[in-house]
């Protein structure tokens, strides 16, 4: 929603007016969403950045959300007809105290809602997106409840503040700017549609939208086979990675090992599992050359390998420990999960 102040000076009022300006527009185009049937909308309401602005324009700004969040969330009709579940997305640790209980009421009233998603980024950045969950990624190993192997491109996306939004499908940046200006910048970096448009925010419309509507679909299905090929890719990177991490663990012991080479064939996977959780090495076997088995026998040649009866079950269980570390230590404020109906 950028263009909001210089469009105020465009008229020839004061720019805090075009702040208010900018909501209606918001206003307009989320009912007009919601009639085109889009379950999820996401505004850039403001940047971290935004805060080195002069404070005369952040107190403004501050005020326009107290007001319209709070009328969003007690007298909106359009947030009452469509179900429209409001969250707020970014460190609002930031925000002064009375706005934050503002934004707490808004997300607690409407946190039910379950047929469409309004995500306010207040106050956002995507570096600061990525920064909070490494770091609870990272908390989660150090705490035994995630193994390194568990922490994919995948899980790093499930704790993001969008983990319960579908994938995004458009993106579209007003003002004429031609840059992302730290937003969304994983969540638009596969499979999404991005346009620049040459107008303020508050000059938005339903026909400018059409166009953009319109060059969207031409291009869907191709849209829709990337992220499939990208998700089969997903798959088998974790594939690798589970194999990975034991054989890096099989070197580790064979390297700390002072047996002979005979004791060394001798590994079992109990052998493998002392650590609390369950070891993806678990999944690598020792096979000992036959006596009935030819020099060039395929099962001789590679002495590691995995049962893929085992390597369904570590999976299993990495995706139910991931799951837990999520629900809840993975637990972000004013992003409730919801279930799309």
């Amino acid at each position: 929603m950028d263009g909001n102040r210089r469009f105020g000076r465009k008229v020839n009022v004061d720019s805090g007016k075009g702040y208010y300006f900018g909501y209606s527009t918001l206003e307009k185009m989320l009912a007009i969403c919601m009639e085109l049937g889009i379950k999820v909308v996401t505004v850039y309401a403001f940047s971290i950045e935004n805060f080195k602005r002069p404070p005369d324009q952040v107190e403004c700004l501050m005020e326009l959300a107290k007001s319209k969040l709070t009328e969003m969330c007690e007298e909106s009709e359009l947030v009452k007809r469509y179900g429209i579940g409001i969250r707020v997305l970014g460190d609002t640790s930031l925000l002064p105290e009375d706005v934050q209980a503002v934004v707490n009421k808004a997300v607690e009233l409407t946190k039910h809602n379950n047929r469409a998603i309004l995500n306010m980024c207040f106050p956002y950045t995507s570096r600061e997106e990525l920064t909070m969950a490494t770091k609870a990624l990272v908390e989660g190993v150090e705490a035994n409840e995630l193994d390194p192997s568990d922490i994919t491109s995948s899980v790093l996306e499930q704790s993001l503040y969008t983990r319960s939004c579908p994938p995004m499908d458009l993106l579209i940046r007003t003002s004429g700017e031609n840059r992302l200006s730290d937003f969304m910048l994983w969540q638009s970096s596969r499979t999404c549609h991005i346009e620049f448009i040459d107008c303020y925010w508050p000059e938005f419309s339903f026909w400018r939208m059409l166009p953009v509507l319109l060059r969207y679909q031409l291009r869907a299905r191709s849209f829709a086979a990337a992220r499939r090929a990208i998700e089969a890719r997903d798959q088998q990177v974790l594939l690798e990675s589970i194999v990975r991490a034991g054989l890096a663990t099989v070197r580790e012991a064979e390297k700390a090992s002072n047996d002979n080479d005979d004791s060394t064939h001798s590994y079992t996977t109990s052998a493998l599992s002392s650590s609390p959780q369950s070891n993806p090495t678990s999944l690598l076997q020792r096979r000992s050359p036959s006596k009935h088995s030819s020099s060039d026998d395929s099962t001789t040649s590679n002495p590691l390998m995995y049962d893929e009866q085992e390597m369904r079950a570590w999976r299993a269980e990495q995706k139910d420990r991931v799951a837990s570390f999520l629900t809840q230590r993975g637990y972000i404020p004013n992003c409730p999960l919801v279930q799309l109906h």
